[in-house]
């Protein structure tokens, strides 16, 4: 049984090139959101901390008990730096047949989520977004995990402009597939 099988390699210049991709930064505003949800994760942690103590003494040397404190200190520190350092990675773009996001500064990612592979959207703003004036737009893909993508710390009109040129999109390629919008 003979088979007429090929799959021919594609050269370098032939793959999209990413790097000439303008991606837009997400409002600084939401770095306000994040350091004031790790500041309560942080005040949460000493409090749980020191309640553990408190309740259960432990005969703990001067030297052990320094080195938890420390330990606390660099932990709480770092997530701070890595906070202030990573946002900065938040990006998006917006393109004719996707959406792309960027993140993280230790393992940088970038998702891209084609509008005909996307199966919901949703657009939500939590109450401190709301004094912002900021929301998240999340896009949820069908099959495995890793397609969905959610950018938070939009200004509310480029979310709802954002939800408005994916769902036009959607519909759009659905009627001229003849399917329904």
């Amino acid at each position: 049984m003979e088979q007429n099988f090929q799959n021919p390699q594609i050269f370098d210049l032939e793959i999209p090139d990413f790097d000439d991709l303008k991606l837009t930064a997400v409002s600084p505003k939401y770095l306000k959101i994040i350091l004031f949800n790790l500041a309560l994760f942080s005040v949460f942690l000493i409090g749980a901390i020191a309640v553990t103590f408190y309740f259960f003494y432990f005969n703990l040397s001067k030297v052990q008990a320094l080195a938890i404190v420390t330990g606390i200190f660099l932990m709480i520190a770092f997530l701070f730096l890595n906070t202030l350092i990573g946002f900065k990675f938040r990006k998006y773009a917006v393109r004719e047949k996707d959406l792309v996001y960027q993140h993280g500064w230790l393992k940088r990612s970038i998702t891209i989520v084609p509008f005909n592979r996307i199966q919901h959207i949703k657009v939500e703003q939590g109450w401190f977004s709301k004094l912002l004036h900021l929301k998240s737009v999340s896009v949820f893909t069908a099959g495995v995990s890793g397609g969905d993508i959610t950018v938070n710390g939009l200004p509310e009109d480029i979310a709802e402009g954002i939800n408005n040129h994916i769902r036009g999109t959607i519909s759009k390629e659905n009627l001229e597939n003849g399917g329904e919008a």
